[in-house]
């Protein structure tokens, strides 16, 4: 029998954990051993509900970080790995683990496990590798030493493998692209409200390019004041100050609400949602809000264009293209017909994409034979 050892960077369920743990339910129904190692250094964010959910899956809690921003720093982590290094290097030879995943790009016990054990190692790749993100050239040849290494790399969209072996300089021979799952939706009925809401959904970080939102938002309010912005993500004080450094709007024309798993709520009572991220793989915000039916206005520089139509079920801008992202708000919050037809195109779209069987088939593929 199989045995899948997976690997985690968080403790939460959402973006590559939870495309992580839709992986573990596809493996688990093949019947073969799941064991889910998890770090004990952070609070879990409701991950070990879920697992436990899932028949016969065990959980490792153990010490490891994940990739620093540099080299040098990520050499530390690696010397912080090393008690758990050890003891999954035991658990592996005595459980005969035959896969190791690893869940996101900065998930890099799993390369040092799999070359200490020549266990077969499946890396999933969810982030973009724009200087924005983090990553740092001091990183290239270590990722090039790791992925050569790596039995399979999964990459989500084709513009994310290409990124990839841009920065790396070199092909991912290994690569396959395995479009992550997406759920399905169920929106309450929309909210009645007065005037245009504007939402977006996410962590408030630079990379998110939250502030070119804001001030696009503050010069259509100028013009449209029945309008408001409603900012989904906040995880405590520190996220709502980052968002009032920005602008001097004040509720109700700006609403900043904490992070949620309610997500259907959050979009019952929007009518936009912007995404205008410097860089986004493949962002399931999107298809959540286009499910729910809200008018969907999103960066250029994603994966998603190879599964949207732009101009008809979403609308993309560039994300330092301030005057095009006002041109489409200000048609979309003017033109009610335009922007409930570009809803319901999406929501048509989106309802088709939604599909676990071939996420899970090509996992199974990957991960059970």
């Amino acid at each position: 029998m199989s045995h899948v050892l997976f690997i985690s960077h968080a403790r939460g369920v959402h973006g590559a954990e939870a495309v992580m743990v839709q992986a573990i339910r596809a493996c688990a129904a093949r019947g073969v051993r799941v064991t889910v190692v998890i770090p004990s250094i952070v609070q879990d964010q409701g991950m070990e509900e879920v697992l436990r959910n899932i028949a016969d899956v065990r959980i490792l809690a153990l010490p490891y970080r994940a990739a620093g921003v540099h080299a040098l720093r990520t050499a530390l982590v690696r010397l912080y790995n090393a008690r758990a290094l050890r003891t999954l290097t035991q658990y592996v030879l005595r459980e005969q683990v035959s896969t190791i995943y690893s869940c996101s790009s900065i998930t890099i016990l799993g390369a040092a496990l799999a070359s200490r054990t020549g266990v077969r190692h499946v890396w999933h790749f969810h982030e973009p590798v724009d200087r924005r993100f983090g990553w740092h050239p001091s990183m290239t040849g270590m990722y090039r030493k790791w992925v050569k290494q790596a039995d399979k790399i999964l990459c989500i969209s084709e513009a994310q493998q290409r990124e990839w072996e841009q920065t790396l300089g070199m092909t991912l021979r290994n690569a396959q692209i395995v479009y992550n799952p997406i759920k399905r939706i169920e929106t309450p009925q929309q909210e009645p409200h007065e005037g245009i809401r504007i939402g977006f959904i996410g962590h408030f970080e630079e990379r998110k390019n939250i502030g070119t939102l804001v001030r696009v938002f503050e010069r259509l309010h100028e013009t449209y004041q029945d309008t408001s912005l409603w900012l989904c993500g906040a995880t405590g004080e520190e996220d709502r100050r980052y968002i009032q450094e920005m602008t001097t709007l004040q509720q109700p024309v700006l609403k900043i609400l904490p992070q949620t798993q309610d997500v259907a709520w959050f979009y019952s009572r929007i009518d936009i949602l912007v995404l205008p991220s410097w860089r986004e793989t493949m962002p399931l915000v999107v298809l959540e809000a286009m499910q729910a039916g809200v008018c969907v206005l999103q960066t250029d520089r994603s994966g998603m264009k190879e599964r949207i139509e732009d101009g008809r079920e979403s609308l993309f801008f560039a994300p330092e293209d301030k005057e095009g992202l006002y041109q489409l708000l200000e048609q979309c919050c003017t033109d009610a017909d335009y922007r409930q037809q570009i809803a319901a195109a999406g929501r048509k779209k989106a309802q088709e994409l939604v599909n676990h069987s071939s996420f899970d088939e090509q996992i199974q593929k990957e991960l059970c034979e």
